[in-house]
């Protein structure tokens, strides 16, 4: 491989979390060579503070970085992101501090098979009639890996249809959060307001507020419609010729994309 080929390479593969082998000797070879398929590209959430791990530092896009940084300052100033009513699972729409829609963050837990998923109807689907439920050929709750992959095969190929996706943290009150961590949240401030009114500003809990969530952010693309609408547009009103093969090039590269990431949810 020339330098070229390698130097784009290390640009479009993202960084992996490295686990570190403890063993020694023998051992360490029979792991390394056995064992590494095993290992986790991302450490465990539940064994770290998500507060003090600084995910949003993306380096290899300044642009996409800078578009993070401003989402993650309107939901500091109160614009928190919307969820959107469509589709099987909760995701939002993120804006800036002038309202714009800059794009649509998809937590990991409140995938179709998130236990914190706020489609009552998916939950009582899955509850009531599992077997019907999804398609057994997914794995669960590796959504927002799948997004951000996508994304990085498209830019691969240079197919230019998937908008950039990448997997970051966000937190805000409009997420879905069990009701014991808002009420453990609320209870935590209001115990450091009394503390620090009898002590002159002392506090018993860190002021943290509600945990961040792992998911996929992908751009807000403008100019845009739903397919169903066009669909239904282009019955009654066909395309004109060079737009028909414009669609029909687009189309193409889609299913290219979908065989390549074996999408199963494209309609």
């Amino acid at each position: 491989m020339d330098s070229d080929s390698g130097d784009q390479s290390s640009v479009i593969i993202p960084d992996v979390c490295l686990v570190n082998n403890t063993t020694s000797g023998n051992h360490h070879r029979y792991q390394t060579q056995y064992s590494r398929e095993s290992q986790p590209l991302l450490p465990r959430m539940d064994s770290m503070d998500s507060n003090h791990i600084p995910w949003n530092s993306i380096i290899d896009d300044p642009e996409y970085a800078d578009i993070i940084f401003q989402a993650e300052r309107a939901i500091e100033s109160g614009i928190l992101p919307l969820r959107i009513a469509q589709g099987s699972s909760g995701s939002y729409f993120v804006k800036n501090l002038e309202g714009k829609i800059i794009g649509v963050f998809k937590p990991k837990d409140e995938e179709p098979y998130g236990r914190h998923n706020p489609k009552w109807s998916k939950w009582l689907q899955k509850t009531c009639c599992p077997c019907c439920f999804g398609r057994s050929c997914l794995v669960p709750n590796q959504g927002y890996l799948s997004e951000a992959g996508a994304s990085i095969i498209d830019k691969k190929l240079k197919l230019n249809i998937v908008p950039r996706t990448k997997v970051v943290r966000l937190a805000a009150d409009s997420f879905n959060y069990p009701a014991y961590k808002r009420k453990w949240m609320t209870a935590k401030r209001e115990i450091n307001e009394r503390v620090s009114a009898q002590f002159h500003g002392k506090r018993v809990f860190q002021p943290r507020g509600l945990p961040t969530k792992i998911g996929s952010f992908q751009l807000f693309v403008e100019g845009y419609s739903d397919s169903d609408v066009l669909l239904k547009q282009i019955d009654h009103e066909p395309l004109p010729p060079d737009v028909s093969e414009q669609f029909q090039y687009q189309f193409e590269r889609l299913v290219v994309l979908d065989y390549i990431i074996r999408n199963t949810g494209t309609k």
